[in-house]
């Protein structure tokens, strides 16, 4: 009866336990020294591994089903390889496209570009009939009225 909850708790929770755990999260149902003994008595069956750390022992269940192929480690490897090249490619993309991007966005659109043109042309203009206003006018600025200002 101990053997059979001990041994289910310990395939459910799928993770090592001491015996002070096991007692401890089966609620009391058994004492200590029952599951003690049915810890040992399970693991010299095969049923459930044990190891040692220090003085402590831990068991946990054996895992049949999920025991993987040599070969699989090597698909993985190569599978990790593949997809950290795929991903470099993608990061340099990413990175052209967001320079490409940054200078789109940093060069004026045609209608700015042109609006600016204008405004320039019109200052130019502006200040070429002052120069010519300047160049053509007769009045002479004594040194003294230089000075005042």
């Amino acid at each position: 009866m101990a053997s059979d909850a001990v041994l289910k708790y310990l395939v459910d929770s799928n993770r090592p336990y001491s015996c002070a755990d096991v007692t401890v999260n089966l609620r009391g149902a058994y004492t200590k020294t029952v599951v003690q003994k049915t810890l040992d008595a399970l693991s010299e069956a095969g049923k459930i591994k044990c190891k040692l750390y220090g003085k402590q022992k831990v068991y946990a269940a054996i895992q049949l089903d999920s025991v993987a192929d040599e070969g699989d480690g090597e698909d993985y490897d190569s599978k990790l390889k593949s997809l950290t090249k795929d991903l470099a490619e993608k990061t340099n993309t990413l990175k052209e496209v967001e320079t490409k991007l940054k200078t789109l966005t940093s060069t004026p659109t045609t209608d700015t570009a042109k609006s600016k043109i204008e405004e320039i042309k019109k200052r130019t203009e502006g200040l070429v009939k002052k120069l010519d206003t300047l160049r053509n006018s007769t009045e002479v600025v004594s040194a003294e009225e230089k000075k005042k200002f």
